[in-house]
């Protein structure tokens, strides 16, 4: 089962991807808000009350 097929509304998860302004390492989690028109890859999350548009692949779940 990929990452895709687990996430739901509100899930938290560790942010792994590159770092963008206003991110701190010591603090790397974000929560799932869902998908992006554009396909299973894009998804957005929400990060310290900023939504943030990434990928898949720069989250794990925890």
């Amino acid at each position: 089962m990929s990452i895709s097929e687990k996430l739901i509304e509100g899930l938290e998860l560790k942010y792994t991807g590159k770092g963008f302004v206003g991110f701190r390492e010591e603090d790397p989690y974000v929560i799932f808000l869902g998908y992006d028109s554009l396909g299973w890859t894009n998804i957005w999350v929400k990060y310290n009350g900023v939504h943030i548009f990434t990928s898949v692949f720069d989250v794990d779940i925890q």
